[in-house]
């Protein structure tokens, strides 16, 4: 849409005001292009369209909130708008800045408590009394005079410091926060700093206000950006203005007065607050924009030298930033601005002929105006350079003058007394034929059948031209390259078929202003897969295209088969009785289906592929039977469509790529056996394919509600079991058995039962034919019953500690109380004859046992035989010589036996070492007295209520 134009009030105090969601920077240079020749309208006005306000050198303030909008730093947006320089930090020095707004012959000011006169050339001073309503300066050809007036009737009266009454000057007020300047009109400002009085000549003199950089910032920052926009904007803003300032200062001459002004010829510098003739104040230093000079205190962008940059900036680049014949003031595309509302990144005005007849009379009757350069950046060539004005004088003689961009806009310029004007050097006159594009709808992909392969683009474009369209033969036709067949439209050329006049719906023709609707049907048959831009413009009949090309991305893709499970499934319905078992397990892929009925399962899933897949009884999207496919399932039946087939894809409406769909799965128990079994299914579509990545694995448990007692094998226990007949020598068994009938398990009393007594049975077993009842629910760990459908856990426990060598079987099943049900096992046992030995690894070097106390020794030995020792156990360390030892330790266990096992070397913490592990055997021994001497002890090992391992370690050591 094209900008507003006129902009708030808030925004013509602007210098400049904003830049894109990335930025790309593409620096061009100018191409020869054609002139534009503008004749002299018969209206004597042209229709101007343009971009951007003011020179577009540097920073775009809109740019700044627009950069600000999608992330960026100030950090980011000065060195973008300001290339080639780097970040640097300059001291707070002071700043001279000549106010403009005081424009007559006196320097006037309020009094204020502590507010002191100074005439700097002699360094003169007097604290100036608050009595008064006024003081101010004065100028004559002598010099510069003091005066203060009591009222406002009474007149002034001159006023002596030191005895003296005219000075050199430059004369200056200071010492307050703020001294507040009287202006014409009534009005008043309060300046941060100090205000001087400066003669200019004989009757004039010029008032400058002396302020820190960063003081003076915060009456800058304000005035030329919102106070509403983004921090970051604000910051760079603060930036640019500080780098500007410090730039003029450096630059100015060694004899001015001032180092720069408070108006758009530098940068606006409004102080800290306006007050209206009546008194009332407005404050002019919003607090975002002075956290914002806080937050960059110093900062500046310098050059290859280290000097400050001349830090252009203004309001809109409109696209693209001017060349400022600087290294860091160059023309590259700024896709910032225009991101936030910007009423000035494109504009419209009319210029009148008049205008420039009169700013060049020169030209005398003005009859056509020719473009005769641009700058090559951006639309219609980009900034006007150079132009030729060509008219006839008042005899008829041919007149030619040429201009330039710059001198055409200072003829008609906006601001500045203009109720409208050309905001920049960027535009063009609006051509009689022309078009603009409001709107469009999306990119589309097409994807070739079964898919969507249809599509209509529509666009919105306006009339901006000054004739009217005829209604009869308007159309979008191909674009790139003009005249082409579009294969996405079945070769036509003009596809773009016109649809409605929206402004006015029952013209017969497009007015200028007026936005119309056009429609084209794509379609991807006979197109090939991948992407391409298709770009239209707006034809009348078979004349010249016109305005601006409205394109979209088509993207033919070929189908993709592919989709996804979206939850686990729910339960429909079941014939299961409502206080039995569930007809789904908690693991969500467990299904109970009874022998004589049925269970209905609900499974979602979603296209994850290209293609809309379409619901009902005649959808091609099918459930079908896999692993494999198309498989016959044998709880097929009742309710399915084939016997692969379980059910068509069901849905309020078609399902798009990332939406939900349903099948309901019905398994039938078709009275065949009880079991476990897996079934597996997957979408397809007849005719084209299977639809990977949705399967649904499921374990169906077919149960027969009509018997309490039945089970089917989960888990079998091993076939055969051989333990030791040491101490250590026991083990245990793990039985999982699946219930299939119709009543749930109860844990802690469902049994299992041996054939005949069981040899290695343990104390746990209720009796030598019955091991420990059902232990656990696997299915649901903690349930205290095992529901049809569900598993059940039986944990038996087996020892061979003291039975005779030997092998023997047991058969084992579960028994309830009617008897023995479910599958049986056979299980071998074979005990074996422990054998126990050691061999030494490794032993302690020397220690010192202290006469009064005691010391830690130790000795390492591997298992070598076939049992497991247990530590902490019965199993010591033996003391091998006759009598005992006489270093015995108060913490040995008996004259003879230091202590147990101590710990697992191979494997730290377990409490069994076993066969090939090494054990270590920990000593302590005490001096009990006795004198100094080098001894040693032999020790061995002994299992105690078992054997004694036949191993003899020799531990040195020395007393005292």
């Amino acid at each position: 849409m094209r900008a507003p134009r006129s902009l708030p009030a808030a925004l013509v105090a602007l210098v400049g005001v904003v830049a894109t969601a990335a930025v790309t920077v593409t620096v061009l240079a100018p191409p020869a292009a054609a002139e534009d020749v503008y004749l002299r309208p018969a209206s004597g006005n042209w229709t101007v369209d343009g971009h951007g306000w003011g020179h577009g050198h540097g920073l775009s303030q809109y740019g700044a909130q627009g950069g600000a909008s999608i992330g960026k730093t100030a950090d980011q947006i000065t060195a973008f708008y300001y290339p080639n320089t780097t970040k640097a930090v300059i001291a707070s020095t002071a700043m001279r800045v000549l106010l403009s707004s005081d424009s007559d012959s006196t320097t006037e000011v309020y009094p204020a408590a502590g507010l002191v006169a100074t005439d700097l050339a002699s360094g003169v001073k007097a604290t100036l009394p608050t009595g008064y309503n006024r003081w101010r300066v004065v100028v004559d050809s002598a010099g510069l005079h003091l005066q203060s007036a009591s009222d406002s009737t009474t007149g002034w009266t001159t006023q002596p410091m030191n005895g003296t009454t005219t000075f050199a000057g430059p004369l200056r007020f200071s010492g307050p926060t703020f001294v507040r300047l009287a202006l014409a009109g009534g009005t008043s400002r309060d300046y941060r700093g100090a205000l001087q009085a400066v003669k200019t000549s004989a009757s004039t003199l010029s008032t400058i206000d002396v302020l820190s950089m960063e003081d003076y910032l915060l009456g800058v920052v304000p005035r030329e950006s919102l106070s509403s926009w983004q921090s970051a904007a604000l910051q760079a803003q603060a930036i640019a203005a500080r780098s500007y300032s410090d730039f003029k200062r450096d630059h100015v001459a060694a004899s001015a007065q001032s180092d720069i002004c408070d108006t758009t010829t530098c940068q606006v510098f409004g102080g800290s607050a306006v007050y209206a003739a009546d008194g009332s104040a407005t404050p002019l230093e919003p607090q975002t924009t002075s956290d914002a000079i806080r937050a960059t205190a110093g900062v500046v962008r310098v050059d290859a030298a280290g000097a400050s940059i001349f830090a252009e900036f203004s309001s809109s680049s409109g696209g693209w930033t001017a060349d400022g014949a600087k290294p860091y003031l160059i023309a590259q595309r700024d896709d910032w601005d225009g991101l936030v509302p910007n009423t000035v990144h494109s504009w419209s005005t009319t210029l009148p002929v008049s205008v420039l007849e009169r700013a060049f009379p020169e030209v005398g009757t003005l009859q056509r105006m020719r473009i005769t350069g641009r700058d090559g950046n951006g639309d219609w060539g980009g900034r006007i350079t150079t132009v030729v004005l060509e008219g006839t004088d008042s005899q008829g003689t041919a007149t030619s003058v040429a201009t330039t961009g710059t001198a055409v806009k200072k003829a008609f310029p906006w601001p500045g007394g203009q109720a409208d004007g050309l905001r920049s050097i960027w535009w063009q006159v609006r051509p009689a034929y022309d078009s603009q594009l409001v709107s469009r709808t999306s990119d589309v992909t097409l994807v070739k059948a079964p898919g969507t392969s249809r599509a209509t683009l529509a666009a919105l474009v306006e009339n901006t031209g000054t004739t009217a369209w005829p209604v009869n033969g308007l159309h979008l036709a191909v674009a790139t390259p003009a005249g082409a067949a579009d294969p996405l439209a079945g070769g036509n050329t003009s596809p773009g078929r016109y649809v409605r006049n929206r402004t006015h719906p029952e013209a017969t023709s497009v007015l200028p202003g007026d936005q119309v609707d056009f429609a084209i049907v794509v379609d991807a048959a006979g197109v090939s897969t991948g992407t391409r831009t298709a770009t239209y413009r707006v034809q009348l009949g078979v004349g010249n295209l016109l305005g601006d090309a409205v394109s979209w991305t088509v993207t033919v893709q070929s189908p993709t088969f592919t989709g996804r499970t979206v939850a686990s499934p729910v339960v429909v319905s079941t014939t299961l009785s409502p206080d039995g078992p569930a007809a789904l397990l908690a693991d969500g892929r467990t299904v109970v289906v009874p022998s004589n009925g049925s269970t209905v399962l609900r499974l979602a899933v979603s296209p994850a592929g290209n293609l809309t897949w379409p619901v009902g009884g005649a959808s091609p999207l099918r459930l079908g039977t896999s692993a494999p496919r198309d498989r016959n399932s044998t709880f097929a039946g009742a309710g399915w469509l084939s016997s692969g087939r379980p059910a068509a894809l069901a849905g309020a409406g078609p399902v798009d790529p990332g939406e939900n769909g349903t099948f309901d799965l019905r398994l039938n128990g078709n009275n065949a056996p009880v079991g476990v079994f897996r079934e597996s299914f997957e979408p397809v579509w007849e005719g084209q394919s299977w639809t990977t990545g949705a399967a649904s694995a499921l374990t169906v448990v077919r149960v027969d509600t009509g018997v309490s007692r039945a089970a089917v094998t989960d888990t079998a226990p091993m076939a055969s079991v051989a333990l030791s007949n040491a101490p250590t020598g026991t083990g245990a068994i793990v039985v999982r058995l699946r219930n299939v009938g119709g009543e749930a398990w109860t844990v802690g009393q469902e049994s299992l039962q041996t054939s005949a007594p069981a040899t290695m049975a343990t104390a746990a077993w209720p009796s030598s034919t019955r091991p420990p009842a059902l232990a656990a629910n696997a299915s649901r760990p903690g349930q205290r019953s095992v529901a049809p459908g569900e598993v059940g856990e039986w944990r038996i426990p087996l020892t061979g500690a003291g039975k005779p060598v030997g092998t023997t079987s047991m058969v084992l099943r579960a028994v309830g109380p009617t008897g023995g049900y479910g599958p049986s096992f056979t299980l071998s046992t074979k005990v074996f004859a422990a054998s126990v030995a050691g061999q030494l690894v490794a032993t302690s070097p020397s220690v010192r046992v202290p006469s009064a106390g005691s010391a830690v020794t130790w000795f390492d030995v591997r298992n070598v035989g076939n049992s497991a020792w247990p530590v902490g156990a019965a199993l010591h360390s033996l003391v091998l010589a006759t009598g005992g030892s006489p270093s015995r330790a108060g913490s040995w266990l008996s004259a003879t036996r230091p202590a147990s096992l101590s710990s697992n070397v191979s494997s730290p913490g377990s409490q069994l070492v076993q066969p090939g592990q090494t054990a270590r055997f920990r000593i302590v021994l005490a001096g009990n007295g006795r004198t100094p001497r080098q001894t040693s002890e032999t020790f061995g090992i002994i299992w105690d209520g078992f054997r004694r391992i036949p191993l003899s370690v020799a531990l040195a050591y020395a007393v005292g």
